[in-house]
């Protein structure tokens, strides 16, 4: 490229075969990495799409076995407020003993001592009234209600409900205090699977019923279900493990009780538990021992009785002999609801009935341990055979077959689900499909059609946008050199950039830097300038270049003044944004107070950032740097490392936008095109004339205040007795300077800051009061000279 030859666009742009076949199986490598990790987001819509077969293929297959007691409204209207008095829980279980059924399940936490027993009672009165009460009729055995519904659920088929906690907390469980007795289970294991404990899942306590509840009822079993990170419940864990001893789901619990089954074989491989079979009956899980509910519909799909029909004896053997019974409540503020794929109020009770309909009619969700490797499989067939339809077809043809394989996925998908009840996600092929597809054709289309469009994507972020124009007009390829040409450098900086940055993350630094360079590169493009770099906070700018620019001077004042406006605008943004009140700080590294507020989004630091400035005109060279290989459209030479002096160097009189003579002395013209310098578009202050290491001609420094007659009062204050001292501080007039000095420092226009341009001269003039810069006799010319850089 640097011979100087034209590169045609055939030759750069001729995306050869190899690519696309490249860039088919990288998409379908990328596709496999997505489906191994499962980002929450592709699990979400993957849950999606399963909630969906759920809904359009509802199951019809249901027993008559379950039935579901509900403890309801009317209930609670007839027989009194929740809780119950155990005995008449107790009298409920009676009746429904009594009725035949061959198990039940109660849904219902009794985790306290009956208050209402006689016995409490009596105790309560004593202790806090002084009352002396007897129930002299009342037999001893009717003292105590949780001893009266002990001995009804010793003589029954009855499941006590508990739970299992997750979250560390301290309670009570099985495991230390035996309240309840663990599963008995045999294992049918491989030689390479590991201890039950280690493949469900493992609480931390529990809250389990009462002492004498547990050790009087058949059977107890958790009633936790697993929801999803969507709060959707899908699947629920038939065993969970606590103190190395697995416990058993009211559901599972129950259905052994009716099964008069005491214990389980579980089989379990390498990739953990495979099936749980009771008594003749294999019931398939996922690892963890989770199995997949297959709901019926939104709700009450199963007979609801109302547990006072029951009491009273109006539902009795008719309705209940045989079946297998769950206690709920559907009362408001006692209800236990959940999410599911049909309905976002769905009775937890309903939950354990589906559970064991499922397992009774054999109507399970599988998902046996090849379905991973064919959807696997699945991926990488529909990426490959995209991509060789894609590379040797032309597009246009091209989404008639990839619709028809994606339908053929779908259609096997939904086959398999409803015929076979194994669930295959679609979804990761629809992705490599549509990657493939969208991707490639991309990829086509720039080969074919979009060789303009790349030239852009491909060396805009080095190139001027004139310039692409240029040579796309043109169509050349950028080559090496530059030519010289008198334009105006920009440098940009942030002062005290390490203050602050310190005192953010770096994911808020980036946050800060991205708005604040944004505004800036705004609109340094808006007055046609080029940007040649960032280099962390600093912006580094030109003006008149690729594109002569006659009034290229002009406008990098203009940019500058408008800058400042925007670090202004930035600053009041910045100081008024605060966080939510329920978001945490973003004062991860514990700064004081006093230098970040508390509830304020940004620390006072970044409240009081300032923008330094420098610019300086001169023949600079500009054109592509670099190498044949890659290449920069930059500038360089004497009069660039000037305007980044002056940018550097406006920090030590305490200026934020240093301007050179040779910038405000430039010609332009003015709206009625008159000849004009730059310097009479603006209010500018002479700040001081230097001369620095190695340079034979001084340098004329200026602050750039504002556009003509913008000036404040105290800014126009400022000018006339600054000015004024700097005449005599040239003549050497050093106490006359000095006390003009003194009176222009009331209206700097940065009170706050430590330096500024009338501090650094009247300390300058109070030294060569008693350090002449010349010997007596002799004229100054007024020049600062530097002896370092």
């Amino acid at each position: 490229m640097s011979n100087g030859k034209k590169v045609s666009f055939r030759a750069l742009f001729n995306f050869d075969t190899f690519f696309l076949l490249s860039a088919g199986i990288v998409i379908s490598l990328l596709t496999v990495f997505l489906y191994i990790f499962q980002p929450n987001l592709l699990q979400f819509i993957d849950y999606k799409i399963y909630d969906g077969y759920i809904q359009s293929t509802p199951s019809k297959k249901k027993s008559d076995i379950p039935v579901i007691i509900d403890i309801d409204e009317e209930s609670l209207e007839a027989l009194g407020q929740w809780p119950w008095p155990r005995y008449r829980l107790a009298r409920l279980l009676n009746k429904i003993s009594s009725s035949g059924a061959i198990s039940t399940g109660i849904d219902i936490l009794l985790s306290e001592p009956d208050r209402t027993s006689p016995e409490v009672i009596q105790k309560q009165l004593k202790n806090d009234l002084g009352v002396d009460i007897n129930f002299h009729n009342l037999p001893e055995n009717l003292q105590n209600n949780d001893q009266i519904l002990a001995d009804t659920l010793g003589k029954g088929t009855f499941t006590l409900g508990f739970y299992l906690n997750f979250e560390n907390q301290k309670t009570d469980y099985p495991g230390k205090q035996k309240f309840i007795k663990p599963l008995s289970i045999a294992q049918l294991k491989t030689s390479d699977s590991q201890p039950l404990e280690k493949l469900t899942l493992n609480a931390s306590g529990a809250v389990s019923p009462i002492r004498e509840l547990t050790q009087a009822a058949p059977y107890c079993g958790f009633y936790n279900s697993i929801t999803d990170f969507d709060g959707v419940v899908r699947r629920i864990p038939l065993i969970m493990s606590l103190d190395g001893r697995q416990y058993p789901s009211l559901a599972l619990s129950t259905l052994m009780k009716a099964y008069a089954k005491k214990n389980i074989l579980v089989k379990t491989g390498a990739g953990g538990i495979e099936s749980i079979q009771l008594g003749t009956t294999i019931i398939p899980v996922a690892p963890q021992a989770l199995f997949m509910i297959r709901y019926h519909g939104p709700q009450k799909e199963f007979p609801y009785y109302s547990a006072k029909d029951v009491i009273s004896g109006k539902i009795g053997p008719k309705e209940l002999n045989g079946k297998i019974i769950f206690i709920g409540t559907s009362a408001a503020g006692l209800k236990d609801m959940r999410v599911t794929p049909f309905s976002a109020d769905y009775p937890g009770v309903e939950v354990h009935a589906t559970v064991v309909d499922n397992i009774l009619t054999g109507n399970f969700i599988l998902k046996p341990d090849w379905v991973p490797g064919l959807e696997l499989c699945l991926i990488l067939i529909s990426g490959i055979l995209t991509t060789l339809l894609l590379t040797w077809t032309r597009s246009i043809w091209m989404f008639v077959p990839i619709a028809a394989i994606a339908v053929a996925i779908l259609g096997g998908s939904l086959y398999a689900f409803t015929k076979y009840h194994i669930f295959l996600t679609p979804m990761y092929s629809f992705i490599v499909l549509a990657l493939n597809f969208s991707l490639l054709t991309l990829i086509k289309f720039w080969r074919e059609e979009g060789k303009r469009k790349f030239l852009r994507a491909t060396f805009s972020s080095y190139l001027a946008p004139e310039l692409i124009n240029e040579m796309i007009s043109k169509r050349t390829m950028p080559e090496l050199g530059g030519e010289a040409r008198s334009i105006t450098a920009f440098f940009t900086d942030i002062q005290n950039f390490s203050e602050f940055s310190e005192k953010l993350t770096a994911v808020q630094l980036v946050e800060l830097l991205n708005e604040y360079l944004s505004a800036m590169t705004d609109i340094l493009i808006a007055e046609k300038g080029t940007l040649d770099k960032y280099e962390g906070d600093a912006i580094i700018a030109f003006f008149g270049a690729p594109i002569k620019i006659s009034d290229h001077a002009l406008r990098a004042c203009r940019v500058a003044l408008a800058m400042q406006k925007m670090n202004n605008d930035l600053r009041k943004k910045w100081s008024n944004e605060k966080i939510q009140p329920a978001a945490p700080s973003r004062n991860t590294k514990k700064i004081p107070d006093d230098q970040w507020i508390p509830g304020d989004k940004w620390p006072i630091a970044v409240h009081k950032m300032q923008t330094r400035i420098g610019i300086n005109t001169g023949e600079i060279v500009v054109g592509n740097m670099g190498s044949s290989m890659r290449m920069n459209y930059t500038m360089m030479g004497d009069a660039v490392n000037t305007a980044a002096r002056l940018e550097a160097g406006a920090k030590q009189y305490g200026i934020y936008t240093a301007v050179s003579d040779f910038t405000l002395q430039q010609k332009c013209k003015d709206t009625q095109g008159r000849i004009c310098r730059v310097i009479d578009f603006f209010e500018v202050r002479l700040i001081d004339c230097i001369q620095v290491v190695g340079k034979e001609e001084p340098l004329k420094i200026y602050e750039l205040l504002s556009v003509k007659g913008k000036l404040t009062g105290d800014e126009k204050i400022l000018l006339n007795l600054f000015n004024k001292a700097r005449k005599h501080y040239a003549a050497m007039e050093w106490d006359k300077a000095v006390n003009m000095f003194h009176e222009a420092l009331k209206y700097e226009r940065f009170k706050d800051c430590k330096i500024n341009p009338t501090k650094v001269l009247l300390k300058r003039a109070e030294y060569y009061k008693s350090n002449p810069p010349v010997p007596a006799g002799e004229t100054w010319d007024g020049i600062h000279r530097l002896t370092q850089k």
